[in-house]
């Protein structure tokens, strides 16, 4: 018997939930030194150096998981890998400074497609001012990973957070949502979580006006359904709350409100879902989602850098039992459930 084998029964390994593993994560914040500026918990966190305020992000892109190297160009996963990370930026108000890769190839991979993969890449980042100045290659027996992490700069806008929100607030999504995985004809091959803007120019419109700074703001990467509950963890404590408890903030959303995709209508084509659906669930969206005070709300812009911007509900007070509902089109009102991306392992 080996040491520390159980007798008798079979060892149980309990599957990886990426909440908890979060909150274990956040829990540590409180021990980091002073010049952490912004602790793991928003879409980028900061240090000081050398008396700037540095932000910093990192994501990966696995063949398989964030795209299928069979059907996926080089080029559209090459421009996934780096606008994911700038669309976290995006969600800080912040500007992009510089990005390093670290690339796992597959063995076999081969010169000429390593060679289109990371000039891809190195042209992307370029286009958004944010030149890839680093990183590091490794081969392997496993599919394509490709993670990036983007540095960004403050330059002059404090960096919104993702707590912040207050019952009352009414609450702001960019662009539309659902049906991220179609492909779509016009613009040609359109496929939404490889295509996306990021949306930094609105983001730092957002952050740098007074009269429209939101509250708080979130990009949305696993679907509304998932990131409405962050953003309201987020606005009742910024660390993890106890076991048992609810946020103190909660949603009502306005179902006749979201601004629904043509992909997420072909979707619900498809399936048979109701688009709102999709909405609520698909995830990779990579919009913006904010909330703004409830009194400036009526003279809320409707379109910002030519993105159109939609009021989709309201933070309200909360309970454990119900911390987000739905309003439907008939006026009736259903807790949300369970929508959004997870991760298992």
């Amino acid at each position: 018997m080996r040491i520390g084998e159980p007798t008798g029964f079979a060892a149980y390994n309990p599957p990886v939930r990426e909440l908890d593993l979060l909150n274990h994560i956040y829990s540590r914040n409180a021990g980091l030194p002073s010049r952490v500026t912004i602790p793991p918990g928003d879409d980028m966190g900061a240090i000081t150096i050398g008396g700037a305020s540095v932000l910093v992000t990192v994501d990966q892109v696995a063949d398989g998981v964030h795209f299928d190297l069979a059907t996926t160009p080089l080029a559209k996963v090459a421009r996934k890998a780096v606008t994911r990370n700038l669309s976290d930026v995006a969600a800080m108000g912040a500007v992009p400074v510089a990005a390093v890769v670290a690339g796992c190839l597959p063995r076999g991979f081969g010169e000429a497609k390593a060679n289109a993969l990371f000039d891809a890449m190195r042209a992307v980042a370029m286009s958004y001012d944010c030149p890839l100045i680093g990183g590091d290659i490794s081969m392997w027996d496993h599919p394509l990973l490709l993670t990036v992490t983007v540095l960004a700069e403050t330059a002059g806008v404090e960096p919104v957070l993702r707590r912040g929100a207050k019952v009352g607030d009414n609450i702001c999504v960019t662009g539309t949502l659902g049906g991220s995985m179609e492909t779509l004809d016009d613009p040609p091959d359109y496929v939404h979580h490889l295509d996306f803007e990021p949306r930094l120019n609105v983001a730092r419109k957002l952050a740098g006006d007074a009269m429209l700074r939101p509250h708080c703001m979130l990009d949305l990467s696993d679907g509304l359904g998932k990131d409405l509950p962050r953003l309201c963890a987020a606005a009742s404590k910024p660390e993890p709350r106890p076991a048992g408890r609810g946020p103190s903030v909660g949603v009502e959303l306005w179902i006749d409100r979201l601004p629904i995709s043509r992909g997420a209508h072909r979707a619900a084509q498809r399936d048979g879902r109701p688009p709102w659906q999709h909405a609520l669930g698909d995830g990779e969206d990579y919009e913006l989602c904010f909330t703004i005070p409830r009194e400036i709300a009526d003279r809320f812009p409707t379109v910002i850098e030519g993105v159109p911007v939609t009021q989709i509900g309201r933070i309200v007070a909360a309970d454990d039992d119900a911390a987000i509902t739905l309003r439907m089109p008939d006026g009736s009102v259903q807790p949300m459930g369970e929508y959004g991306w997870e991760h298992h392992d």
